[in-house]
């Protein structure tokens, strides 16, 4: 799994105000950096509201993170059950009765939130739908979405734009889900013979610049939602739309949200974890002269295009003092924006271990230094 960065907003938005098109272009929105607590742009992020077909993303994590741990292999062929056969909604019009490789469900899983490919992959590896919703209950929690399940798919569930959010974090960590969530074309061969063709609702991943997914959802009720994720150089950003009168609306949203995010915001990383940040720091007594102090976690912070660099201050004593240990900090370094505003702080550690002199060698040392006088 990959390290998880600390990102820290140090900006304002430039476009706090909305226009009133803007505001009704969705029910609700957010738009933040990809795991980061920062939000850069929200509009009714914490309500939670119908959200379509969305609602099947906390069962289709749950799959992906089983391939991912090999609970589930790639090559196992499934049967279709009767009942996975006639799940409504988007499907990959699966028989009742054919066997179909796993990794082929996942892809119409992932791509078009295939109801019958998510229901035949629950069937086979876990057993019942019941065990399924426990291990769907695991992902919702290390997501902190407080959301109450009653199917697998969880048709009519609420979900605000934090939760998706959340559950898009957890999204960008699984290979499973990247494999196919960036796919706009393919298509899923059956046991007797031609296939179902596979076309992502997101079109985004094929006309906007940078995006590689991650779902929609829409209905005739509940409105046109995404979930989106768009990266450029080193910026990843996610976003999410809830409720739009149409499909063109949800995704002129989330353009008009990533592009402010690209166009104004950079990523500063004043500390990267393991790396020195200051390097040959005196130490005394010790049998060692001087040591590297490192940060143990990776600072990255955001931002705005239009701010000066970063400033950091250590806080260290002036000369350290042996024993030293690489698990006991000596001092934190501070960073600040150009107008002296604080933006974070990290603990500083030695690079390695420095054992104290012995009495004798502090008795040399004494006298050395007397004796040079």
């Amino acid at each position: 799994m990959r390290r998880k960065l600390i990102v820290l907003l140090c900006a304002v938005m430039l476009l706090a105000g909305k226009s009133e098109a803007d505001s009704k272009s969705a029910r609700a929105s957010v738009l933040m950096p990809a795991g980061s607590a920062a939000v850069l742009s929200e509009e009714n992020a914490e309500e939670k509201l119908p959200v379509a077909g969305l609602t099947k993303l906390p069962a289709i994590l749950t799959l992906c993170r089983a391939f991912d741990s090999g609970l589930i292999a790639p090559e196992t062929e499934m049967e279709v059950s009767k009942k996975a056969s006639k799940v409504s909604g988007p499907t990959a019009f699966l028989e009742a009765g054919e066997r179909i490789r796993a990794d082929e469900l996942l892809k119409a899983a992932v791509m078009i939130s295939a109801g019958d490919a998510i229901y035949a992959l629950m069937e086979n590896a876990f057993g019942s739908e019941e065990v399924f919703l426990n291990n769907i209950g695991v992902i919702l929690r290390e997501a902190n979405v407080e959301v109450q399940l009653e199917t697998c798919l969880g048709t009519g569930t609420p979900f605000s734009c934090t939760d998706l959010i959340r559950l898009g974090n957890l999204a960008l960590e699984s290979d499973s889900f990247l494999q196919y969530c960036g796919r706009y074309m393919d298509a899923t061969p059956h046991q007797k013979g031609g296939e179902t063709e596979l076309v992502n609702a997101n079109r985004l991943i094929r006309t906007y610049s940078g995006c590689f997914g991650l779902l929609t959802g829409s209905s005739k009720m509940d409105g046109y939602s995404g979930l989106f994720a768009a990266k450029r150089n080193d910026m990843t950003y996610l976003c999410a739309v809830i409720g739009s009168a149409t499909s063109e609306a949800r995704f002129a949203e989330a353009i008009r949200l990533f592009d402010n995010a690209f166009a104004n915001y950079r990523l500063e990383t004043p500390a990267k974890a393991g790396e020195p940040l200051e390097q040959a720091y005196p130490v005394l007594y010790g049998d060692r002269k001087t040591v590297n102090l490192v940060p143990k976690e990776t600072i990255v912070l955001l931002m705005n295009k239009a701010d000066g660099g970063v400033v950091t201050e250590l806080n260290v004593p002036e000369t350290l003092l042996a024993p030293l240990d690489p698990e006991t900090p000596v001092g934190t370094a501070t960073f600040y924006n150009a107008e002296g505003e604080m933006l974070g702080t990290v603990s500083l550690y030695p690079d390695e271990t420095v054992q104290p002199n012995g009495f004798s060698d502090v008795c040399r040392r004494i006298l050395s230094g007397y004796l040079t006088e």
